[in-house]
């Protein structure tokens, strides 16, 4: 009895970490390019398959029991879908094939919840619910998690070598996720997988509880000081794909505020480019009314790429040669917020005149030479 009470209540633990992990997600802004928005959807399902897992655990019911199995499954499904795109996007960037990779677990949703799940039992009187699946489909949804979830570990091992060419300290970090992961998938594959495929209903399997250790880690390394240096390791390696040209600070109007390039660049070319800008993007918004609302994010041209990250009063943007990555548009984003935050009063008041404001020459010094991070 005592081990059926720890069961149900370990869920509980795995469903606010990973919860947690979500909610801090969109509390830092953290939703606005693929790689953000599949590891916010990973975790939140990772938390949504746990609370599945502890009402599943705690009701009585057995039609309400079946009901929270078939959203277990579903709930994990999608999670480790999402794991993957994630470590994919995070080492390289999303593209149009990756799309029809959501395809089949997208499709395996209504054979979850009509074919696959067929039945709850209670081995006794007041004891957890099991779940009785289709051998033959579960055997099936096995292969594509495991087909799914194998990636996105490989991935993460990636991660820790390139990880590991810049900072030995913060590689050992992501090798204890790497390690807890892969710990949590051949133990859910041993335990869940094979009581699933062999219809066990002698007792029930540990389901969303081994993912309480792997979200630990994660948090213990993504974000208490530590997330950012990961994610400036991983932009350096996604830095050998583009070359930064220039980098320039903008208000809302178009003027430029600051601008620095590697090579020197006269002022007219700076301030023609700021008003061209500022053209285009006026002529979408009054061209398209569906666009309004909207900013310019890109414009390319061949090889050259001018991105686009907007603030409340003013924008950065950024000409590169080569592939521009999620990473680089996350540092323009969190750099200008910084700048915002520290100049606010003079942005709301601003009257031209760049000595207002501070901070700005090295905003764009770190976009366009950021740091080593080697000894890190």
């Amino acid at each position: 009895m005592a081990a059926i009470d720890f069961l149900r209540t370990l869920p509980v633990f795995s469903a606010i970490v990973w919860y947690s992990l979500a909610i801090l997600q969109v509390y830092r802004d953290r939703f606005r390019t693929w790689t953000e928005r599949f590891f916010l959807l990973a975790c939140f399902f990772t938390g949504l398959y746990a609370e599945s897992d502890l009402a599943f655990f705690s009701t009585s019911n057995p039609a309400v029991a079946l009901t929270l199995a078939k959203l277990s499954v579903t709930a994990i499904t999608f999670a480790a879908v999402f794991f993957f795109m994630f470590t994919q996007t995070y080492l390289g960037k999303m593209k149009q094939n990756y799309v029809p990779l959501l395809v089949p677990p997208a499709a395996l949703v209504p054979v979850i919840w009509a074919f696959m799940v067929q039945d709850v039992v209670q081995p006794e009187p007041g004891s957890l619910f099991i779940g009785v699946f289709n051998p033959y489909i579960f055997g099936a949804w096995l292969v594509i998690m495991v087909a799914y979830s194998s990636k996105g570990l490989f991935n993460v091992y990636r991660l820790q070598k390139i990880v590991k060419e810049q900072s030995e300290r913060l590689s050992k970090r992501i090798f204890g996720i790497f390690i807890a992961l892969v710990s949590t998938f051949f133990l859910g594959l041993l335990t869940n997988g094979y009581l699933g495929v062999t219809q066990n209903t002698a007792f029930p399997p540990p389901f969303s509880s081994l993912f309480v250790i792997p979200g630990l880690l994660v948090s213990a390394t993504l974000y208490p000081g530590a997330r950012g240096m990961v994610s400036e390791a991983i932009r350096r390696f996604r830095a050998r794909r583009y070359v930064i040209q220039s980098v320039m600070l903008l208000y809302n109007n178009g003027l430029v505020m600051r601008s620095s390039s590697r090579r020197a660049e006269g002022e007219t070319d700076r301030d023609l480019l700021g008003a061209t800008l500022d053209v285009i993007q006026n002529f979408m918004r009054t061209s398209f009314p569906l666009l309004r609302g909207k900013s310019l994010k890109t414009i390319e041209h061949g090889d050259v790429r001018i991105i686009i990250e907007r603030g409340r009063f003013c924008y950065i943007a950024v000409i590169l040669e080569g592939e521009e990555s999620d990473l680089l548009r996350r540092q323009m984003r969190d750099e200008l917020e910084q700048f915002e935050a520290a100049n606010r009063g003079a942005l709301v008041a601003w009257r031209g005149d760049p000595t207002e404001t501070v901070g700005g020459e090295q905003m764009l010094s770190r976009i366009l030479a950021p740091p080593e991070l080697f000894g890190a």
